[in-house]
């Protein structure tokens, strides 16, 4: 390993710890010969199922998820599941009986006996459920018991106790037949793609709404009605402007009215003391500054004491100095702000509406010293067409649930875009160069995010999504040690470019149930890799990817658009077609294609491994691939050649 793969995965390890919850690693090996194993503890099985939030959250509510765990007749490990549905999702994904083999038994959370009530819709349980076989249980379903919004299956081994929890509690009582019949919905991944428009919608409603501060009356001049901002904004009226000639103010100001503050080339000057522009009020606009002298704190020095689960992520997180900070207020609008920083640039905590657009941020120079350019938490916000330079993360996400980031520049930062507990995102047409760590990082197990049309370049690291039920699509990793690294479960892979990179895509779960097709593999090292776990199948619904080098193209006579035999990028001999002329003459041999076909019918042969069973002859983005090859196609501002 070459000293910038190691720099990377020194980052990756030391900052997402907490994302890689599918390892083998102390999970339970399940003895094959068994004709029925026996229960584990659910900790020792490798899980899949709710994100670390609702977990989290779940936990200091005293409240119990049912959860289940699946013996495979191919695989070594445990699966667990949080949530019924989840399980019955996974066991009807298609290729999943190839990949792991037959279900050699199926356990469910047994709440019989255990006096669980559902108050104020919270599943709780006098002691902790143990295991029933799902054949010999029945379940409540539709009932008031919910998990993040969403109501839960509730096992129970006894049906006297499974109707008095209906009785109590709503639903009706249903065997495991029935239930497979007529599943519970879950989201996934299609879902997520088809509702990009609807975010992108939303949040152009969002900038919309924030926009109209910037039509309020002129109500107070500084220079002329006041002699400082801070005295300009005491004197206006709320629903008003405040106009800041051109000039450096040396102050720092509290915005305690809904006001808009519009600079003309205008410079507030902190003079390293904290926050320079401090919201506490709904529909504050601030435009048209430049802010300097922002302290250099990142971190509170007397931060509030809480019993939250996450409330050593806020204090070391969320708090400290920035350029303009808002906090549980509602409606800030910033545009067109330029911000000289050592800590953050914009800090939203608890914002609805939020919107921050046309922001240049100038961070430190070595990410170790400086914070992030838009941290938000708590609330959606909007981050747009902006350029961050500089500093730790250019925009840091935290249970900012359905945010959007869009049209951005990052450069040189450990993460361009940074989520945490983050689910519902859209990460769109972002430009990323530089990064330590990567130009794009999903953490924590969150679900249903849509990272699409980012230009990822020259950085350590590409994009690494972590959690599940992601849509991840029409990206281009250019000259990254890892392009894009799948720690995602459930989750559509499609349309990518990775071109150039050492290695173009890892598979990193231990439990393969990701889509990957439609993606181009042009002049990566290695295409692929994977880690610990059975065959990944890179195919849906007869189509595959492209890999460049995957077969000779002189002997391409028919015009079918897949090849006539499977191709595996973590084969030895197949990974080297695009690096060596005599590789594919010896591909064709008939006894290595016979060594690769009983490879893939034998589990002994599927370990860390991947096979694309309809590889494509021809590049499946064109345009994106293009684009890839021209290093000018794209330029650091985001715009177009």
């Amino acid at each position: 390993m070459n000293a910038g793969e190691t720099r990377t995965w020194q980052f990756v390890a030391a900052a997402c710890s907490i994302l890689l919850v599918a390892t083998a690693v102390g999970a339970f090996a399940v003895d094959l010969g068994a004709a029925r194993p026996d229960p584990v503890p659910y900790a020792d099985t490798v899980k899949l199922g709710a994100t670390a939030e609702t977990e989290q959250t779940a936990e200091a509510e005293g409240a119990t998820i049912p959860r289940v765990e699946i013996f495979y007749s191919q695989y070594r490990y445990v699966v667990g599941y949080t949530g019924v549905a989840a399980a019955i999702s996974a066991l009807d994904e298609p290729g999943r009986e190839r990949q792991f083999g037959y279900p050699l038994a199926v356990y469910a959370s047994d709440y019989a006996g255990r006096s669980p009530r559902c108050t104020d819709g919270t599943l709780t349980s006098a002691t902790k459920p143990d295991w029933v076989s799902v054949t010999e249980a029945q379940f409540v379903v539709g009932s008031r018991a919910t998990l993040a919004g969403e109501s839960v299956v509730v096992p129970f081994s006894e049906a006297a106790d499974a109707r008095a929890f209906a009785d109590a509690c709503g639903g009706r009582v249903v065997d495991w037949e029935a239930l497979r019949r007529d599943p519970p919905a879950v989201p996934s991944a299609a879902g997520v793609e088809s509702s990009i428009d609807d975010r992108r919608a939303r949040a152009d409603r969002q900038v919309a709404a924030a926009a109209s501060l910037l039509d309020r009356e002129v109500s107070v001049v500084v220079g002329r009605d006041a002699p400082t901002i801070r005295a300009a904004v005491a004197a206006a009226p709320p629903n008003t402007t405040v106009v800041v000639p051109p000039g450096t103010y040396a102050e720092r100001v509290t915005v305690e009215k809904p006001l808009t503050i519009r600079g003309r080339a205008a410079t507030v000057d902190g003079e390293g003391e904290g926050t320079v522009i401090d919201v506490r009020a709904d529909d504050v606009a601030v435009t048209g500054l430049t802010i300097r002298g922002v302290g250099n704190a990142t971190r509170a020095e007397n931060a509030s004491a809480s019993d939250d689960w996450d409330a050593p992520i806020q204090q070391g997180y969320g708090e400290g100095d920035a350029g303009v900070a808002a906090v549980n207020v509602s409606g800030t609008y910033v545009r067109n702000v330029t911000i000289h920083t050592p800590a953050n640039g914009v800090l939203l905590r608890g914002v609805p509406g939020a919107v921050v657009s046309d922001l240049r941020v100038d961070g430190s120079a070595e990410w170790l010293d400086g914070f992030m350019g838009v941290m938000a938490m708590h609330e959606p916000v909007v981050v747009q067409d902006s350029r961050i330079e500089g500093g730790r993360d250019g925009v840091y996400l935290h249970r900012a649930h359905g945010t959007v980031v869009r049209n951005n520049t990052f450069l040189d930062q450990r993460f361009g875009v940074h989520l945490m507990y983050t689910s519902e995102t859209l990460i769109a047409d972002n430009v990323a160069r530089g990064q330590e760590g990567s130009g794009v990082v999903v953490m924590t197990r969150p679900t249903a995010n849509a990272v699409v049309g980012n230009d990822v370049r020259h950085a350590n690291g590409g994009i690494f999504v972590g959690g599940s039920r992601s849509y991840v699509a029409r990206n281009v990793v250019v000259d990254a040690d890892r392009g894009m690294v799948a720690y995602a479960t459930q989750s559509r892979y499609e349309h990518n470019v990775l071109y150039g990179n050492e290695v173009g895509f890892a598979a990193s779960t231990v439990v393969p149930s990701n889509r990957v097709v439609a993606n181009d593999f042009v002049d990566n090292d290695r295409h692929a890799t994977a880690g610990p776990g059975p065959l990944r199948i890179f195919t849906a619904d007869g189509r595959g990817n492209y890999w460049d080098g995957a077969y000779d193209t002189s002997l391409a006579a028919d015009g079918s658009p897949t090849l006539d035999r499977a191709y595996s990028p973590t084969d030895e001999l197949d990974r080297r077609l695009h690096r060596t002329d005599a590789a594919v003459t010896l591909s064709a041999a008939p006894s290595v294609r016979g060594l690769r076909a009983f490879r893939g019918t034998t589990p002994g042969f599927r370990k860390a491994s991947i096979v694309d069973l309809a590889p494509l002859r021809r590049p499946a983005n064109p345009d994106l691939l293009a684009r890839a090859r021209n290093e000018t196609a794209v330029d650091v501002e985001g715009r177009a050649a």
